[in-house]
């Protein structure tokens, strides 16, 4: 499961990324979107926040377009000359109001999206908007470390590079039939010609970043012949699999959803149970987690004793991740993208035996766990990715030090910002 800060930083290069990605497939050709999809499934998910250009979020889940306002930034009743001005700056890294400006809808449309949170519900929140412009700055400064980690290591752009987010561009502006329409829908994400290519040159650096030093033999990365030695240490290493029963699981479906269920997918299903459960009052809740542990003690004397652990998974299992149980999961010791209480009861596990008791996740539900035996052949044929996962704690352990110790200093009218201040 990918990290907080790592996601955050890669959603920022997909908000600009899927603009570029906008195929011209509607009748008109000057209307495009970009959309952020994410995992329904309790586990394995990973968060991506991309903002849509142009929209606001509504009752219905749905978008509507609403008019993007020209850049402008007020303080104490008096418009500011934006032009060329600095509003902080990041260890030496100007930041210009252009570019603050965008982070500051980029992070408005994350607080809405994540939490139905709006200017106004900020602004009524005793300390609400000092506490956003935080965070507004926190998202800036991760932008600036992969140029920091790029300077210290002698990572640039190089021509290919330059070529291929000028292809980028290109691409984007083959969308709309003029100029003018391209530079309109930038304005809908909050964004001028000019920062779009700096967040497309911003995105390139720091995948070369990533490529460079964190994977692949790179400076921060475990080597495969280390890692090879890690995988096999049952201390440090573990493969599993389990039928995950979560308390949602026996919550009642209305009839129309009742009727098409046994035709759903497992994704669809686990969105079909958990909407049904959080509608329900504390007591239905509660008499539907009562089911579920009846459930899971009933499927765990069935699961010590069945030949196809397997097979089970498959029929009884709400996790997504193990729609294909055949591999099951690789967990590396005080993995902390996996509930604690799984990966502890994973290695407490022998290879081969099943759990003689359930474990429980206040979050997740109940879990029966089988240990299997890391397969090699799998491990070789898999081996950068999972060098990637078993390295995010380092990587994020990189990124957060770099974070706390970048200096900001801000122009002299910063305190006075308001939640009225910018558009």
């Amino acid at each position: 499961m990918i990290k907080k800060y790592l996601a955050a930083a890669l959603a920022l290069t997909m908000c600009v990324c899927t603009f570029t990605a906008c195929a011209k497939d509607s009748d008109s050709s000057s209307s495009s979107k970009s959309s952020s999809s994410s995992s329904k499934a309790d586990s394995s998910s990973a968060s991506s926040e991309v903002m849509t250009p142009g929209s606001d979020l509504i009752d219905d889940g749905e978008t509507a377009e609403t008019p993007v306002p020209d850049p402008a930034l007020v303080i104490d009743g008096e418009e500011q000359d934006i032009s060329n001005l600095v509003v902080c700056t990041i260890d030496g890294y100007d930041v210009d109001f252009d570019m603050f400006r965008y982070y500051y809808y980029y992070t408005l449309n994350r607080y809405q999206s994540s939490y139905g949170a709006t200017i106004d519900t900020i602004k009524e929140t005793e300390g609400g908007f000092d506490l956003f412009l935080e965070d507004v700055v926190t998202s800036l400064k991760q932008e600036m470390v992969a140029k920091e980690l790029a300077e210290e290591n002698d990572i640039a752009l190089d021509d290919a590079d330059l070529k291929s987010v000028q292809e980028q561009i290109d691409s984007a502006k083959a969308n709309y039939d003029t100029d003018e329409a391209f530079q309109d829908e930038l304005k809908k994400s909050y964004l001028t010609p000019e920062l779009f290519e700096t967040m497309l040159k911003n995105a390139a650096l720091y995948q070369k970043v990533h490529d460079t030093l964190f994977i692949n033999e790179g400076k921060y990365a475990t080597t495969k012949e280390d890692f090879k030695t890690i995988v096999q240490d049952p201390e440090q290493f573990c493969r599993e699999i389990h039928i995950m029963i979560p308390y949602y699981s026996q919550a009642e479906l209305d009839d129309s959803t009742a009727e098409s269920y046994d035709t759903m997918s497992l994704s669809e299903k686990v969105y079909a149970k958990q909407m049904a459960f959080y509608q329900l009052d504390e007591d239905a809740q509660q008499k539907a987690k009562d089911k579920a542990k009846e459930l899971a003690e009933s499927l765990l004397k069935e699961a010590q004793e069945t030949d196809d652990f397997s097979k089970l998974v498959e029929k009884e299992g709400y996790d997504v991740g193990l729609e294909d149980a055949t591999n099951g999961y690789y967990i590396s010791k005080g993995s902390t993208g996996y509930p604690e209480s799984l990966v502890e009861a994973a290695f407490a596990l022998d290879e081969d035996e099943v759990s003689s008791e359930l474990t429980v996740d206040e979050t997740y539900g109940y879990f029966i766990i089988k240990r299997l035996p890391i397969d090699m052949e799998y491990v070789e044929n898999n081996i950068e990715s999972m060098i990637e996962s078993y390295d995010y704690p380092v990587i994020e352990k990189v990124y957060s030090e770099y974070l706390e110790k970048m200096k900001v200093t801000y122009f002299d009218k910063w305190d006075k910002i308001t939640a009225d201040s910018v558009s």
